[in-house]
């Protein structure tokens, strides 16, 4: 027999497991079920901004006072072709810069203290591949947990699972997908520290594309590489000696021979398909998805969790009183178009910022490689300093206001 929740939320990155926690402390049945048996098996972004950190802590998760593996980046240090451009502060910085932090620990921490909520259960390794329909509406979802089948029922699913989300892909819902034209190549090596100065941000423009280094914890630094959209399958055969060479050749000698001294510590690989993509609607039959299942974000300005994490928040100063005072399906259907309707402008606004970066550093026309060469000087114009202030603000703390109050 299905076991019967008030929520059923599909995919337990921070999005889902915030989600789950607020819905959980309120008194509501909650299932969250994720397809891994161990965080650590998936790619997770760990940048959070600002933005992403206020929701935290709204929540009860105060990354200040957690002890999680977290590395704060402040600085920004930006090169071109290996020379160096420019040296810079973070904005935001008094807010706490750019938190580099270990998803699996945070998601685990998540876990374990909403586990204190009777109402909630956890559902590892289980794996949904399908959902249940009853009168046109999907009522649950099904799926495998190593041999065994299960079935779990709800009133409300929400899919919460992802830029791969099966529910998207199940129920067929549209999709406007802003093309993008790179991948990333993503690993981890130790931190340059005899170089770069601890909890600095590297920035190398290269050659049709950058690299982008956040300082990470553990005194690693994350390496972002970009390539193009579907050439790792010709790279990957070269080898890693290969395009660690190619990197080489464009970076500055001291983070070259850095390279080089590491080549044998160069860690957590991983190739990011970039997506830039959005549903035209984000619930069909019943079932609400948010996140990058509704939404898929591209790396630039280290979107991804802080948008989830405020989808969470909206969703639950939504479906709280609804689920509490019992509504039908029908006025169900309208609580989610209203979530959609609060969150769209933020999002929007966001993904048609990161539409321009990934094209414009990828194709590097001669108008770009000029304005690249003279970053230093733009930036010191009174009109562009305006802009560069609105758009960092966003980026950090959000477009719209979001405050947890269901």
């Amino acid at each position: 027999m299905p076991q019967n929740y008030d929520f059923a939320i599909c995919g337990a990155g921070p999005g889902g497991a915030a989600l789950a926690h607020i819905l959980s402390s309120r008194g509501l049945r909650t299932a969250l079920i994720e397809k891994q048996s161990n965080f650590s098996n998936e790619f997770r972004g760990e940048g959070i901004m600002p933005s992403g950190y206020y929701a935290l802590k709204s929540i009860g998760f105060d990354l200040e006072k957690i002890d999680l593996p977290m590395q704060i980046n402040s600085k920004i240090k930006a090169h071109y072709r290996g020379e160096h451009l420019i040296d810079a502060e973070i904005p935001f910085k008094n807010d706490g810069g750019l938190r580099w932090v270990s998803q699996p620990a945070l998601l685990e921490h998540m876990i374990s203290k909403t586990e204190n909520y009777k109402e909630f259960n956890f559902f590892r390794g289980h794996r949904v591949n399908d959902v249940i329909y009853e009168n046109d509406r999907v009522v649950g979802l099904k799926g495998v947990a190593g041999n065994q089948e299960f079935e779990f029922k709800a009133k409300v699913i929400i899919g919460f699972d992802g830029r791969t989300s099966i529910l998207r892909k199940k129920l067929g819902f549209e999709v406007k997908d802003f093309k993008q034209i790179i991948d990333i190549i993503w690993f981890k090596i130790p931190y340059p520290s005899q170089i770069i100065e601890p909890g600095t941000a590297f920035v190398n423009f290269v050659p049709e594309g950058f690299m982008v280094c956040p300082a990470c914890y553990d005194n690693k630094l994350q390496v972002g590489w970009i390539i193009t959209k579907g050439s790792f399958g010709e790279i990957k055969k070269q080898g890693v000696n290969v395009w660690i060479s190619e990197m080489q050749k464009h970076c500055a000698e001291n983070f070259a021979e850095h390279l080089e001294i590491n080549r044998d510590k160069i860690s957590d690989r991983f190739i990011l398909d970039v997506g830039l993509d959005r549903c035209t609607t984000w619930n069909k039959d019943g079932v609400l998805l948010l996140g990058d299942a509704a939404h898929t974000m591209n790396p630039v300005g280290g979107q991804g969790i802080n948008i989830a994490l405020r989808d969470a928040i909206v969703a639950a100063n939504h479906l709280v009183p609804a689920i509490t005072n019992n509504v039908s399906p029908a006025e169900l259907d309208v609580v989610f178009e209203q979530i959609e309707e609060e969150r769209l402008p933020e999002v929007s606004l966001i993904q048609n910022i990161q539409k321009r970066p990934t094209t414009a550093f990828k194709k590097q026309n001669p108008i770009i490689l000029f304005l690249i060469r003279n970053i230093p000087s733009i930036t010191k114009l009174s009109f562009v300093k305006r802009l560069l202030a609105k758009l960092l603000n966003w980026m950090a703390y959000g477009v719209t206001d979001v405050e947890l109050k269901a």
